[in-house]
């Protein structure tokens, strides 16, 4: 099954560079590498069109899985566990994650 886990963050005041440098070379790579995913790529807002979220970065992570709850389980026993890099450098007061499962064909031109 193909899914996306999507994250929108944002850093705490003062602490961009060590946000960036941790999602970056830390969190990225330990998610992917850690849990078999396909890829992730991090984008920084353009333009707000619609709402009020306050968060400035998306992180969208790439996964094929038969479990999208075991994955998500071993990702949180993963933490518990220490083996992934923490940082309090991100706002957690403002962060969303989600799953999602594919829905659809993909749309392409055509």
């Amino acid at each position: 099954m193909k899914m996306k886990l999507v994250a929108l963050t944002r850093p705490n005041p003062g602490r961009e560079a060590e946000y960036h440098e941790w999602y970056d070379t830390k969190h990225l790579p330990e998610l992917v590498n850690k849990f078999g995913m396909a890829g992730a790529q991090r984008y920084k807002l353009a333009a707000r069109l619609m709402g009020n979220d306050t968060n400035e970065y998306l992180a969208i992570y790439d996964i094929e899985a038969d479990d999208p709850m075991a994955l998500l389980g071993a990702i949180g026993a993963a933490s518990q566990a220490g083996e992934l890099t923490q940082s309090d450098a991100q706002d957690f007061g403002t962060c969303y994650t989600a799953l999602f499962t594919e829905h659809g064909e993909r749309v392409v031109p055509a």
